[in-house]
């Protein structure tokens, strides 16, 4: 819901029925000339409330701020806490007054007497005093403004909106901070924004140019810097305040001037006058060197450097004087008093150290810079060659029980020591840069020849392992030595130590078997190929096409048949079992017969299906009595 306005708020505040808080009870508004006496902004209304002699100032938003309530109980928490008496006290109420049918919020302050800091300096220099004790009264206001910026640093707080509204002088020359909506302290974190960039005489341009800024400990440093120039040059030249007196955005120097300010005339004057102020316009034009706001230190601290001679109380580098070419060393310093820091010629005035990467001996010269003072210190680091290790062996792999024997080689190259470790133990030998160690090992062994580098510190290595592994073992078989198609038969294997292991050029397990169903219809040789360490060794298995049973002559007893005798033959064909590797035996045919034997010959291949089977006679019998009835009734006739 969007706030009252003005002309809303201030028809609110005028009846005190409105005051819904008990911090407001019994305070009513002040007349003015049209309606409740008050200071508009901005953001807000400020009106000044009384009960009593207790007088207070009732501040009332009639343009949205981001995170203003949450600012205002952070800031309310630690102004109080800080108990520093430039600092008002400051109470956020929730809900506070009545504005038609909305309850808003408002904040209630001391209400503090006095005048505007330009409206001070106005009255000191319009006063009938003495040019110098005008020039005494402004130096006492710049000196008093500097040490409130000093204190202000130590806590870590900035105003956020540090011009000459929000700076107040008492009558007894107090001097007060006023509006806190841009107030900054540590408990509101990094991430809450400016409400407001400020009036443009007192920011550097940068932020000018930047939108949605997040508030910080330094949102102040640049107007601290041209409130305490600016009085200091007039507190010098009483006729600089005629140049931006009537200004209600500047105290003396412009955003115009801040933009070029080698080129600007005001700057000009200032800086001509020098003494006390030399240093301060060297601090300002290394403020306006900076790209950010983030760059920027205190500039008390950076005065006080400029008055002290600079000291380096250490430079040094985090190799010491000796490190390898290609290696990143940091050089790290810790000075006082200074205002510029150079590093062999380049400016490194925001760090403490600078890393960079060495490739020859090289002697770096660090410069500290304070006004026209100036001290340097140099240290020298000496770079060498990193060490060139190679390390092989005469054999990578050794067979396990065979108590074979291996070398050890090794070329080393800018290494001040040389040591060969065995499985991380150190071997009791003198090794020189191009040497060697003869040995047996039963088990795997790693050997390492470390060195030390010529920087005394540095430790580079390599390693070569020599793997000792036992031969694989193989036991291939088969249950049957001979087959025929569709007779299955099993092939078996066992292995041990085997990487890989392969049956006809297909990958198996290391031990299974494999149920040939087909069978075979001519010799088949299968091999098991197994795979260890040292290579591939073969087991083959031939099985042989078993051959084909054949039956070549089948006697028969036949009858003594005599013409004159009549007889009635019942001749059974014998079961005739013909023993084989699972066959049946297919049909075969009567070729002759005689009165003495029967000769049978198989037509066709017989197929094996069973292990035994009877010889099926139903059509041999047949063609056998259809003969003997042939011969029977030839001897009748006759």
């Amino acid at each position: 819901m969007p706030l009252p306005n003005k002309s809303q708020i201030s028809d609110a505040v005028e009846s005190a029925s409105s005051f819904l808080a008990p911090q407001l009870a019994g305070y009513t508004t002040e007349n003015g000339i049209l309606g409740p006496d008050h200071y508009s902004g901005g953001f807000c209304i400020v009106f000044p409330i009384q009960n009593g002699s207790n007088r207070k100032a009732l501040r009332v938003w009639h343009t949205e701020i981001e995170k203003i309530r949450e600012r205002y109980k952070h800031i309310s928490t630690d102004i109080e806490a800080s108990k520093k008496q430039f600092l008002l006290n400051v109470e956020y109420i929730s809900k506070g007054l009545l504005v038609g049918s909305e309850k808003i919020d408002v904040v209630l302050m001391d209400w503090l007497n006095g005048q505007s800091l330009k409206q001070y300096i106005s009255e000191i220099i319009d006063s009938s005093d003495s040019s110098r004790a005008k020039s005494k009264k402004l130096n006492l206001l710049a000196d008093k403004l500097y040490g409130m910026f000093k204190e202000m640093h130590s806590l870590h707080f900035a105003h956020g909106d540090l011009q000459h509204d929000n700076i107040i002088i008492s009558p007894s020359g107090d001097i007060r901070l006023i509006d806190y909506d841009n107030f900054y302290t540590p408990s509101l974190g990094t991430s809450m924004r400016q409400t407001t960039t400020g009036y443009s005489g007192y920011q550097h341009p940068i932020r000018l140019l930047l939108s949605k800024v997040n508030s910080s400990e330094k949102d102040d440093y640049f107007a601290e810097l041209v409130i305490y120039l600016s009085i200091k040059a007039i507190a010098e030249d009483l006729t600089l305040w005629n140049i931006a007196k009537d200004d209600d955005y500047a105290i003396l120097l412009t955003n115009e001037d801040y933009k070029d300010i080698h080129n600007s005339a005001t700057y000009a004057k200032i800086k001509q006058i020098g003494g006390e102020l030399e240093f301060p316009c060297m601090i300002l034009e290394e403020y306006l060197s900076k790209t950010s706001i983030s760059d920027l230190e205190p500039f008390d601290i950076l005065l006080e450097r400029l008055t002290k001679d600079p000291i380096i109380n250490k430079f040094s580098a985090s190799c010491g004087k000796k490190t390898l070419n290609g290696k990143s060393i940091v050089l790290s310093w810790d000075v006082e008093n200074y205002t510029q820091i150079l590093l062999d010629g380049k400016d490194v005035t925001t760090q403490i150290s600078n890393t960079l990467t060495i490739n020859s001996s090289t002697t770096y010269t660090l410069t500290v810079i304070n006004g026209h003072k100036r001290t340097s210190k140099s240290i020298k680091v000496s770079s060498f060659a990193s060490p060139a290790v190679a390390v092989t062996a005469s054999k990578t792999k050794l067979h396990k029980g065979r108590n074979e024997s291996v070398s050890i080689n090794w070329g080393v190259q800018n290494a001040e020591k040389i040591i060969l470790l065995q499985d991380g133990v150190p071997i009791d030998k003198k090794c020189g840069h191009d040497d060697s160690y003869k040995c047996s090992i039963k088990d795997t062994t790693t050997f390492t020849v470390q060195t030390l580098a010529l920087d005394g510190k540095t430790t580079f290595s390599d390693s070569v392992t020599v793997e000792v592994h036992p031969d694989a073992k193989c036991k291939f078989e088969s249950d049957k030595e001979y087959a025929f198609p569709k007779i299955p038969f099993t092939l078996s294997w066992t292995t041990k130590h085997a990487k890989r292991v392969e049956l006809n050029g297909k990958k198996v397990a290391d031990n299974g078997t494999e149920i040939i169903k087909k069978g075979v219809d001519k010799d088949t040789t299968y091999t098991l190929a197994v795979t260890d360490e040292f290579g591939t060794k073969e087991s083959s298995i031939t099985i042989k096409m078993l051959p084909v049973p054949r039956i070549n002559a089948l006697l028969v007893p036949t009858p003594d048949i005599q013409q004159t005798i009549t007889m009635n033959v019942d001749l059974k064909l014998p079961n005739i079992t013909v023993s084989s590797l699972d066959t049946q035996l297919q049909e075969v045919e009567l070729i002759g017969a005689s009165l003495y034997n029967t000769e049978l010959e198989a037509i066709e291949t017989p197929q094996f299906i069973d292990l035994q089977y009877k010889l099926k006679t139903p059509t041999l019998w047949q063609k056998i009595e259809k003969s003997i009835a042939k011969l029977l009734h030839r001897n009748e006739n006759r």
